[in-house]
């Protein structure tokens, strides 16, 4: 029932934003989701720099990293280039940290 829900309601907002996507702009627009994991740079570097990282020693980052995992999987099965691209820069993003917090 809620994939189904998930899908149709996918549907009709690709339908209402079919001729935005296809511009300049909306390829553009879509590529931003690319600049998502790059976001977490500062958080990277503060998790390598700062003096105490303490606030950082949670179960988040191998969580995130396995949940990330799941989503790479997926969207190599039913994804785009665009998405496949970001879910890989996640989970970059997320092992750098985790890799900090074991080290540091």
């Amino acid at each position: 029932m809620i994939p189904k829900l998930i899908d149709q309601i996918a549907e009709k907002i690709a339908a209402k934003t079919k001729n935005f996507v296809g511009t300049k702009a909306g390829k553009i627009f879509l590529f931003l989701v690319c600049l998502g994991p790059l976001t977490f740079i500062p958080t990277i570097w503060m998790a390598y720099t700062a003096p105490n990282i303490d606030a950082l020693r949670t179960m988040t980052w191998p969580l995130m990293l396995i949940v990330n995992t799941s989503a790479l999987l997926g969207v190599v099965h039913n994804g785009d280039w665009r998405i496949r691209l970001t879910m890989a820069m996640w989970m970059i993003a997320c092992a750098a940290i985790w890799i900090a917090v074991l080290v540091r």
